[in-house]
């Protein structure tokens, strides 16, 4: 029997993230995960983007991993947004708040292998993947958990980081809200004939909407977000086709596109659980939450939580409280609520295909207060953020 005082099942970019914010700390933890420490970055024109907000940059600054993809991030200096059909369009820049950026897009495997390279350094983590859990089982004051190689690991805290279908939290029984958008992300990376210049784009159509995210020189991720029923007839269509759909959709801000890359469909949900902890046992990342990917909020928030409860665990271990403890997770459960509500009504308000989205354009452009709030919250720059996601070690 291995004991440990954490264990994190889910080795993905947040699970991952936990363990390298617990860096030097007093902790002796373990992270779990079913897939290879490493694996060859996409570099070719259908990798993976993720959408950063400064204050993950600034997480990520403090874990030691931004300095090792900066380089191959592609800058957002301004937001442009605008609706099908109506007048009005609200320009948020970096320059109005005094910013060198408003985000950045990175390649998401090339992420993932930075905090892999930094997590294998680290000496109060130890590693275990690739590796299947057989079982996984409650005792007093702690749990078991039994790999499929019959290792047994000892822990009085459990952290489950392992997605949305989390099967940790099903076998806990924790509960969830799942709300079906009747939607489909199409995600594909597209060429351009001209440089986007950092400008990221969010056009809401009539039913739908549609970002373009600058992911290299002459290209941009592409979230195509339409009603469900159809998304068949826009799978049958050829690349020349579905170029010309999305031009005509988008318009020609970007100039014209020249190629598209690989297309992937994305059924969308909400999904929101009961409670975010049960007895030595929390739940973090998508495991907790999924939402709306239209303000690209996912991983942003995800990060916050790791973040959020390493603070917590590390003032809990320095003031000698159990971590594991009820008093513990439920403080860590406060903290998050209010982060977790805002931004899924922030996204669903942005998700309504409604006129509203229409008056909110024009009243974020000519009101200042509004436009500074949608920038603030778009920045991820709020009075909770955890220590981390600010810059401030633990």
């Amino acid at each position: 029997m291995i004991e440990f005082d954490m264990i994190i099942v889910g080795g993905g970019l947040v699970g991952t993230s936990l363990a390298c914010a617990l860096e030097n700390q007093a902790l002796k933890i373990a992270l779990i995960d079913k897939s290879p420490l490493h694996s060859k970055p996409l570099h070719n024109f259908d990798a993976r983007a993720l959408a950063l907000s400064l204050s993950s940059i600034e997480c990520l600054q403090m874990l030691g991993v931004w300095p090792k993809i900066c380089e191959s991030a592609s800058v957002i200096k301004t937001v442009h947004v605008s609706k099908q059909g109506h007048f009005g369009v609200t320009k948020i820049c970096a320059l109005e708040y005094q910013l060198p950026a408003l985000g950045y897009v990175v390649n998401a495997d090339t992420l993932n292998n930075a905090l892999n390279h930094v997590v294998e350094t680290l000496s109060n983590i130890t590693l275990f993947r690739p590796a299947e859990i057989a079982k996984v089982e409650k005792i007093d004051q702690g749990w078991v958990v039994q790999l499929s190689d019959q290792k047994n690991l000892k822990t009085k805290l459990l952290v489950a980081a392992d997605g949305s279908e989390s099967p940790l939290r099903k076998q806990q029984g924790i509960e969830v809200q799942v709300q079906d958008y009747q939607q489909t992300a199409i995600v594909a990376n597209v060429g351009l004939n001209q440089a986007h210049q950092a400008v990221a784009y969010e056009r809401f159509l009539e039913k739908g909407s549609i970002a373009m995210l600058p992911f290299g020189e002459n290209s941009v991720k592409c979230v195509y977000i339409v009603p469900s029923d159809q998304v068949e007839i826009l799978k049958a269509q050829s690349d020349e086709k579905f170029l010309e759909n999305i031009q005509s959709q988008f318009g020609h801000r970007l100039g014209f596109f020249t190629q598209i890359g690989n297309r992937v469909f994305y059924p969308l949900k909400k999904l929101c659980t009961e409670t975010l902890y049960a007895d030595r046992f929390v739940l973090i990342g998508n495991a907790a939450n999924i939402v709306h990917p239209i303000a690209a909020q996912g991983f942003n928030l995800g990060l916050r939580d790791a973040a959020t409860l390493a603070e917590m665990l590390v003032q809990a271990e320095n003031a000698n409280q159990d971590i594991g403890s009820v008093e513990v997770l439920r403080s860590y459960a406060d903290r998050r609520r209010d982060d977790h509500q805002a931004i899924r009504y922030f996204t669903d308000s942005l998700a309504e295909p409604r006129v509203f989205q229409w008056l909110g354009i024009l009243a974020s452009e000519w009101v200042t207060p509004f436009k500074r709030r949608i920038a603030e919250r778009g920045l991820g720059r709020h009075q909770s953020l955890p220590k981390l996601c600010r810059g401030v070690g633990l």
